[in-house]
């Protein structure tokens, strides 16, 4: 069910077009403070303190990217508050937060958390392709490119554990 709906979200990003760039990058702030809260808590569930910190590392970097979209957005709109729009096309962690509430699998969760990276890289990609002027493009080409640089380092973690999981198992096997 959940990687369906995975599927959905990024069948929807081809929407992002429809919409203002007021709405979409509310959507983006959104997201990064989403992004920011999850990996908080996926950090307090967490006993491998390099992984802690790995996750908590995370989490600065999704207040940065809030932080760099909400200057973008003040210069953009001067005086106006974000608007944080009804409808959730990008790199929104619905699907993947459905996915999580039961879980305390730290394997589940980072897999989880690669597939809302992949999201968010799209989203600031597609975005790329909408906002005018080379800053704005580059900004968002830079934001693409970190949430790539999570989904690779949360890959990696991934299949550091899977190995470990391995490993753990085989040595309660035997004698």
């Amino acid at each position: 069910m959940a990687i369906m709906e995975v599927r959905k979200m990024e069948v929807s990003l081809d929407k992002i077009k429809e919409l203002p760039l007021e709405e979409l990058l509310g959507m983006a702030i959104k997201s990064e403070i989403e992004a920011r809260k999850f990996y908080e808590s996926f950090a307090e569930k967490i006993d491998i303190e390099p992984l802690k910190g790995k996750i908590l590392w995370l989490a600065s970097e999704e207040e940065k990217h809030e932080k760099m979209l909400r200057k973008l957005y003040s210069s953009m709109f001067p005086g106006k508050e974000v608007v944080f729009p009804k409808e959730h096309i990008g790199p929104e962690l619905q699907p993947v937060a459905k996915e999580l509430k039961g879980s305390q699998d730290v394997i589940d969760l980072i897999h989880w958390a690669m597939k809302a990276e992949e999201i968010a890289a799209q989203f600031y990609e597609k975005l790329m392709d909408i906002v005018e002027g080379e800053e704005k493009k580059r900004l968002m080409k830079s934001l693409s490119d970190m949430e790539r640089g999570h989904y690779y380092m949360l890959r990696a973690e991934y299949e550091l554990l899977l190995d470990w999981e391995m490993y753990s198992q085989m040595m309660h096997i035997g004698p």
